[in-house]
């Protein structure tokens, strides 16, 4: 992520572009949120909080990815951490109007920490608003589901074909690789779709906590890994903007949602191209890994930055490097 940040001037930070975090609500006060939340809104019947200590963790981590983003905080999940399909549909709605009644915040990117189990209906009020957003030209991150190591257990709107899946990896540090988590919810879909599509590190990340401004939380599952994603979401669109388009800082200028490479191209087309595995993991798409880990220099290369070099497995510290410049850590706290 560093390698991709650093080529341009000045850096690049999300300014400019908006992410949705479709969740339990943010404490919009937290030392690592502050001054990030442009727009809130509550469709739940409990109070405009993070009761459940859920989306202020997963806020933080797209934040310390792309901190100068803008944030929409839509809670649709009370603080129980429960909901109903049609809060989360509300939410996405609103997110695709936008485009129309305030395009200044209009976002790029929905990140949904959340899914109910897949019940193999493409019609699913859910998966059909998800694809009228994908239509329009934002991309959708969402967990694939922390009920693995069973095959078919990813969960819906992760289950939809182009609504980017994340898995959940562990980074060994002893082998300076990474396994996938045992949590990590496996494809096939219900329909036979290759899922997950992407993975990232899900296990015991250090967080922002709804407890107070300043307090923190350890947190493992593939909610925690998709903002990860959402945050890179931000800045390949940025970058990308800025490479084409950009002649100058992008602060002030408002960036058409719709601009960009389509999502249905990264997932067919390029996430092949920028992904690794670890060794003795069979190349190509699978239900286990998708396609694997995004992966600093193939991204660079893909830009038309640098040659082709051999993979150095460390360099995949980088994001968790890149987390930790931003006061966030990778923990050292196993599980109970």
């Amino acid at each position: 992520m560093e390698d991709l940040r650093s080529i341009f001037r000045p850096l690049l930070y999300g300014e400019g572009f908006t992410l949705a975090m479709i969740d339990t609500g943010i404490r919009e006060t937290h030392e690592m949120i502050s001054g990030r939340v442009v727009y809130s809104k509550n469709y739940t019947s409990d109070p405009m909080r993070d009761g459940f200590d859920h989306g202020t963790g997963t806020c933080s981590i797209a934040v310390a990815v792309a901190p100068l983003c803008n944030i929409l905080n839509l809670k649709v999940l009370n603080d129980k951490g429960e909901g109903t399909e049609e809060e989360v549909v509300l939410a996405i709605d609103d997110c695709i109007d936008f485009q129309d009644s305030r395009p200044e915040i209009a976002p790029s990117v929905i990140n949904l920490s959340l899914g109910s189990p897949d019940d193999g209906n493409p019609n699913n009020i859910l998966r059909v608003a998800c694809r009228a957003a994908i239509d329009k030209g934002i991309w959708i991150a969402s967990a694939g589901g922390n009920s693995g190591p069973a095959p078919g257990t990813i969960m819906s709107p992760a289950c939809e074909r182009y609504v980017m899946a994340v898995g959940s990896l562990k980074y060994l540090a002893s082998e300076k690789s990474f396994i996938l988590s045992n949590f990590s919810s496996r494809g096939p879909t219900l329909e036979g779709f290759a899922k997950p599509d992407v993975v990232m590190f899900g296990e015991d990340i250090v967080t922002a906590s709804s407890s107070s401004d300043t307090a923190t939380i350890a947190k493992s599952g593939t909610s925690f890994a998709t903002p990860f994603v959402s945050g890179f979401g931000i800045l390949y669109r940025e970058g990308t903007y800025r490479l084409a388009v950009a002649a100058q800082p992008i602060s002030g200028i408002s960036i058409p949602v719709t601009w960009g490479v389509a999502v249905q191209d990264i997932v067919d087309k390029y996430l092949p191209l920028l992904c690794i595995k670890p060794e003795g993991v069979s190349l190509g798409k699978d239900n286990d890994y998708g396609y694997g880990l995004a992966f600093g220099p193939l991204v660079l290369r893909a830009l038309g930055f640098g040659a082709a070099q051999a993979v150095d497995i460390s360099a995949l510290l980088l994001p968790v490097v890149a987390i930790g410049m931003m006061g966030m850590l990778m923990s050292t706290m196993m599980k109970g």
